[in-house]
């Protein structure tokens, strides 16, 4: 497995295309803020002194949550390559047990979203500081990376999950591509959540990804939304009510998710989809 899985990564950090593509969602949220929405979103925090920072902050929570996502989906194209190529019937006929080889396959995709991951944290947290935020550390820093790992490995489940349906390089680029354009949407980072209809708002919280993007929130934006707002309303609403609206909380009826609850769906989702991606390629291999 250990080899498997120095050889996926090889391959991977190899081809720079494929890491372009892999952070193709990550770079349109960052492009679309930079030159079109910034400055509307910001317009919003009338007689707010660090909008700036809440509106970097929440941005950066986006391209982070994406990033796990697209991320993990480029790393498992090595494995539709080698499908495509008929590479992965000669690993089957080698001393290689098949549990090592799909294991190779899925540490591959949680190892390369969590590298790209730390990437665009580090220039997520340059963006910050552009804007007048500060820079995290200690705690929040340390807590910031347990969420990565969560979230690289729920989203890679997913992703791997997603990948045992594609049977060659073609559909695999046209997934990589709407996924990459589409991730911003699910998880919320393209319109704040509270200005969809109903119905959208339901599937962004039910797309397991999105709930690292609140924890993300939280970690990067509770500290410059007390600072800047605190008690005081903006406008007619408070800070809770901005909190939902950004999507920093999650509620489902009256009840407002805790931290740890959104933690707890990233950990059940990531053991369901590999489970159910597993049972695929099993059923597969024996077909």
């Amino acid at each position: 497995m250990k080899q498997m899985t120095i050889r996926d990564l090889k391959i991977y950090f190899k081809d720079k295309s494929t890491i372009f593509f892999s952070l193709l969602g990550v770079l349109i949220i960052w492009f679309l803020f930079v030159f079109f929405l910034g400055d509307q979103m910001e317009s919003g925090f009338v007689g707010v002194a660090n909008a700036d920072e809440i509106v970097s902050s929440w941005v950066v929570s986006g391209m982070l949550a994406a990033c796990s996502v697209t991320t993990s989906l480029g790393a498992y194209g090595v494995m539709v390559e080698d499908k495509t190529n008929k590479c992965i019937k000669d690993f089957y006929s080698s001393p290689l047990k098949r549990s090592d080889i799909a294991g190779g396959y899925m540490i591959t995709g949680i190892v390369v979203s969590f590298i790209m991951s730390c990437a665009t944290l580090i220039l997520g947290e340059i963006y910050i500081v552009t804007n007048g935020g500060s820079l995290i550390y200690g705690t929040t820093l340390l807590q910031v990376f347990g969420v990565m790992l969560l979230s690289s490995f729920s989203s890679s489940a997913l992703v791997c999950f997603i990948v045992t349906f594609v049977r060659n390089v073609n559909t695999f680029v046209t997934i990589s591509v709407s996924l990459g354009t589409l991730v911003g949407f699910l998880i919320g980072a393209y319109i704040a959540i509270g200005s969809l209809p109903v119905g959208i708002q339901w599937v962004i919280k039910l797309f397991p990804p999105s709930h690292s993007a609140v924890i993300y929130r939280q970690l990067l934006m509770n500290e410059p939304m007390a600072e800047g707002i605190g008690n005081t309303p903006v406008g007619t609403q408070t800070l809770a009510e901005i909190k939902e609206l950004l999507g920093v909380t999650f509620t489902y009826g009256t009840y407002v998710c805790e931290m740890w609850v959104h933690a707890l769906v990233l950990l059940l989702s990531g053991l369901l989809f590999y489970g159910l991606a597993i049972l695929k390629m099993s059923l597969k291999t024996k077909n």
